[in-house]
């Protein structure tokens, strides 16, 4: 354990060097692609939470990355603006700007109250019903963020916010997130979240409390991804109904799917890889002049990925600090038989 420990150490250490000279030296396209594999490494770790290992598929992750990114906005915006563009808020509320933490934990929070309360509706269904109820919830905050003018200014979004987040802030994050959602998968509410996955009334029957359980997945979900809402909103500078809908849906559960339904480290791994990807063919797509060349490429990873591994790259296994030094010993054990 001392060494899984030094280990862990030693790889955080790393990790934050590379953070430090990529925000130092590198330029601000870079800056800002490592930013968003941040955010999205947060937003897939914390679904596979609720769906890797709950077994709850949720196709409304995204309607409270929006809560998140609305709330962060309207408490970050100077004064001024919001006493021209956001008529319908509070005066309390119109003459207050908050930096980007304080804006981050009350959207995580009030994110993970909403939770609650649609969560004791929703998650009495079972299966398909669930994705369907979740994708409904979606749409309702859409239509919100659409027409409740006063408060979101509508079609046109909420801009000119600070530019509060930067790699630190991400990075901190991203990392906080695995290490929860790592403590709960390998606690005894983690072993409940996996027998409900391979058979909830199996789990009921040896005493398991199925809606408690999935209510906490559902929940912890919710405030990550709202907490990822809320520093997509300060990096981007804008916020509009459109950002939250069911493309970004699909492009966070594409790559949990890839990565490994119950698999932290196949998130991480996958959200990098298509992060990448996707730039790459961005790029490319803007030198041949055909519009949408990307979306057909990453449709055609997904698919024969899908086909040829349909777990995932990594299924449920975990990439651990023992894993890698087994690897490593048994690399070291064939050099010395091939010498010998």
């Amino acid at each position: 354990m001392k060494r899984n420990g030094l280990y862990v150490l030693i790889s955080l250490l790393f990790l934050f060097v590379i953070i430090f000279f990529v925000n130092r030296y590198a330029n601000g396209y870079i800056t800002r692609v490592v930013n968003l594999m941040m955010i999205y490494i947060i937003l897939t770790v914390s679904l596979n939470l609720l769906t890797g290992f709950t077994g709850i598929v949720s196709l409304g992750q995204i309607g409270f990355m929006a809560i998140g990114a609305y709330l962060s906005a309207i408490l970050t915006l100077a004064p001024r603006l919001k006493k021209m563009w956001l008529p319908g808020l509070p005066a309390w509320l119109q003459n207050i700007q908050l930096s980007l933490f304080p804006s981050m934990l009350i959207g995580g929070i009030t994110a993970a109250v909403i939770a609650i309360l649609v969560g004791l509706v929703i998650l009495r269904l079972r299966g398909v019903y669930i994705a369907v109820a979740t994708l409904g919830f979606l749409v309702i905050v859409k239509v919100l963020a659409e027409n409740w003018i006063s408060v979101t200014r509508g079609g046109r979004g909420i801009s000119a916010l600070p530019m509060y987040t930067n790699l630190w802030w991400t990075t901190g994050t991203a990392v906080f997130t695995i290490y929860v959602v790592w403590r709960i998968v390998n606690s005894p509410y983690g072993r409940k979240m996996m027998a409900i996955r391979e058979h909830d009334i199996a789990a009921e029957s040896v005493g398991v409390h199925t809606p408690r359980v999935r209510l906490f997945a559902f929940t912890v979900n919710a405030f990550f991804t709202a907490v990822a809402g809320a520093l997509w909103a300060n990096l981007i500078g804008v916020v509009s109904p459109g950002s939250f809908y069911l493309w970004l849906t699909l492009l966070i559960i594409i790559m949990m799917v890839v990565g490994g339904m119950g698999s932290i480290t196949g998130s991480v791994v996958s959200v990098a890889g298509f992060t990448l990807i996707l730039e790459w063919l961005r790029n490319l797509e803007s030198q041949i002049a055909v519009y949408g060349f990307h979306y057909i490429i990453f449709a055609l990873i997904f698919m024969v990925i899908i086909i040829f591994r349909p777990q995932g790259i990594f299924g449920t296994k975990e990439i651990t600090m023992t894993v890698i030094s087994n690897l490593f010993r048994k690399v070291k054990e064939d050099n010395s038989a091939e010498r010998g």
